[in-house]
């Protein structure tokens, strides 16, 4: 009996400490900043973005980046600096540094990314598009087509719906009762 307790607490204390252990997630303002980062690692050791994982944020903008490379798992640091600088950090093999400067353009990050290997690349990221985004373009793009165009399609509009009114059965007409 002593022993079934015993191991329900040491199994209760492991997923305690396996819970705390785990890095985590990503705050929503975060998105932009670890999604330029993981897009840079990927392309410096031409491995595909997906093979890529969140790792942990140790500071502000600060973020650890996993994979797999050569024998072994592999980190890499990631900091995104307000001086327009993205620093990655190789933390597995050898103290390697690579600094790439970006711009902001809106709320988006540009920078361009080169390695030896896979050459040279421009990344954009951007952060999620949320509905009021969508609906506002939508309204921007309707104005920006020229008006013979919008007429035509307010018509063709205007035109199905008298379709699908005048389409429908006609209710038989009701006669008189016979006397």
């Amino acid at each position: 009996m002593r022993d079934d307790r015993a191991a329900l607490r040491c199994a209760g204390l492991l997923c305690l400490a396996l819970l705390l252990a785990a890095p985590a997630p990503a705050a929503a303002d975060d998105t932009v900043n670890l999604t330029v980062c993981k897009r840079l690692v990927s392309h410096l050791l031409c491995k595909p973005y997906g093979k890529l994982s969140y790792a942990g944020k140790p500071a502000d903008n600060v973020y650890i980046i996993g994979f797999f490379y050569a024998t072994k798992e592999s980190q890499m640091l990631c900091a995104v600096l307000d001086d327009g600088q993205i620093v990655l950090q190789d933390r597995t093999w050898r103290a390697q540094r690579w600094v790439f400067p970006f711009t902001k353009s809106g709320a988006c990050i540009v920078t361009t990314a080169f390695s030896p290997d896979c050459g040279r690349r421009k990344v954009r990221v951007c952060p999620p598009k949320t509905a009021k985004d969508v609906q506002e373009r939508r309204r921007e793009t309707f104005w920006n087509r020229p008006i013979p165009q919008i007429l035509e399609e307010e018509l063709k509009n205007m035109n199905s719906g008298q379709q699908n009114a005048t389409s429908a059965p006609a209710a038989p007409a009701q006669q008189p009762p016979a006397q």
